[in-house]
């Protein structure tokens, strides 16, 4: 009873109000917007509380959108403005009752004049005006839409959407942006003009180290557009949002799985040496290349005509070897400057064997670490050459070359020079058969190196 009550209440004040403006109603239905503002105006005059009604509300924009087609009226659509955003509040409960009866002219010059305008400064690259008015034109069209207005029978304006996304995202408003971006991949929209759309929504997801939501919406792009590759978005997430640790972790998991592919070994691999790169403290330098070299080789396992994970991997130990030849170094520099240093040994003969001892052992001591070096050193040259010449023989007899197969030819031969001219100097005078065969091999790439550098 109590409910039937109120509704009567609602009805009796609906119709009082109603009743209030029915002399404005007459006015603007025969286009006289003067006489029906002036009507309105005694209304309000009279009854003050009428101007906060639904019914007010609606009438003082349905008079302002008539006067505004009058260009000695250039403030009236200001007016419109205001009595629609209040009228949309106030007639909620009747879902614009009003407007549905007496005319959305309103709703319509506010949608037109925000797009209007919006496109105007989108144009001028006024992104913050763009994207005010562009925000007022979703905001009226989207009820235009869904209210069934418009001749359209769309579920909204695609078009004030998409230019509300854009001039939101040049003007850096972020979390807008967002939401007119889901808006377009909610609506199963896959235009080619809205894929920029989904690689936006990527790259947020990204910045924000939103793996959840990353992981899932790269599926809903992929399925969208499955002939893009969007491994580098998937790649970009890896290398700033996870740690080197946890590359290497993600790694070898996926290697146990044996659910790795091609480009995602490269991608490791370019990141285990960048890791090596940034670690200036060189501790786990060893790791990091013997990852990098792993994950390129295992590159190309899966495809064999991939003479770029070849070279990388041959890179990889030519790096260690590097490494590992400037430690030698340090060390005989180290032992050069013991003895060119060497304290005057002690007249004492028992003294003096002491000493000699001592020195010796310092001696000793130095040597045993370039000793400890060879093995290593050995293996890492083995291992550059083996995958140098892997990649260059890949490549060195095509009738031609393009840019990259170009690059590898090139710096291989002059690795492959270096290497083996480190080991024929390591068998000269110990093995002239060795030293013959490694400076063989010296001269061969030393004088390639005009053939794939000019």
């Amino acid at each position: 009873m109590k409910n039937l009550i109120g509704v009567l209440v609602l009805l009796i004040a609906f119709q009082a109000n109603a009743q209030d403006f029915n002399k404005v109603k007459t006015s603007v239905l025969i286009n006289q917007y003067d006489a029906a503002k002036a009507d309105y105006d005694k209304i309000i005059a009279k009854k003050p509380t009428a101007a906060t009604t639904a019914e007010g509300y609606y009438w003082k924009a349905k008079i302002y959108s008539g006067l505004s087609k009058d260009p000695k009226n250039p403030n009236a659509i200001a007016e419109v403005k205001t009595a629609v955003d209040a009228y949309i509040t106030a007639d909620a409960a009747t879902n614009y009752a009003l407007a549905k009866e007496n005319g959305t002219e309103p709703f319509f010059d506010l949608y037109l004049k925000n797009f209007k305008d919006g496109v105007a400064a989108f144009n001028e690259k006024n992104w913050k005006k763009a994207s005010v008015e562009f925000d007022g034109a979703v905001k009226y069209s989207d009820i235009i839409f869904t209210q069934g207005w418009a001749s359209s029978k769309q579920k909204f304006d695609t078009t004030s959407l998409m230019y509300a996304g854009f001039a939101n995202q040049n003007a850096n408003n972020v979390d807008q942006t967002m939401v007119y971006y889901k808006r377009l991949v909610d609506a199963n929209i896959k235009t080619a003009d809205v894929q920029d759309v989904y690689k936006y929504i990527l790259l947020h997801y990204v910045n924000t180290k939103d793996k959840a939501n990353f992981d899932a919406f790269l599926k809903v792009t992929e399925a969208a557009y499955p002939q893009e590759n969007w491994f580098d978005f998937k790649s970009e997430y890896i290398d700033k949002n996870y740690t080197l640790d946890e590359k290497i972790k993600l790694y070898d998991e996926q290697v146990a799985a044996n659910n790795i592919s091609e480009i995602e070994c490269l991608m490791f691999g370019d990141a285990f040496i960048a890791g090596k790169n940034d670690d200036v403290t060189n501790v786990n330098n060893d790791l990091y290349v013997a990852k990098a070299a792993d994950a390129y080789k295992k590159a190309y396992a899966l495809n064999n005509n991939n003479y770029t994970a070849a070279f990388n991997a041959g890179i990889a130990y030519y790096n260690q070897f590097t490494a590992l030849d400037e430690k030698s170094g340090d060390n005989i520099r180290a032992l050069q400057a013991l003895n060119a240093n060497k304290p005057a040994a002690p007249k004492d003969p028992k003294k003096k064997l002491a000493f000699d001892a001592a020195f010796k052992a310092q001696q000793d001591s130095v040597k045993k670490l370039n000793v400890a070096l060879e093995a290593p050193t050995k293996a890492s040259v083995d291992a550059a050459i083996e995958w140098i010449e892997k990649a260059f023989n890949g490549v060195r007899n095509k009738e031609k070359l393009d840019r990259v197969e170009k690059n590898i030819a090139g710096r291989s031969v002059d690795f492959l020079a270096t290497l083996y001219q480190y080991k024929s100097n390591k068998a000269r005078g110990k093995d002239q058969k060795a030293f013959d065969a490694l400076d063989a091999k010296f001269n061969e790439y030393d004088k390639l190196h005009d053939k794939y550098n000019n």
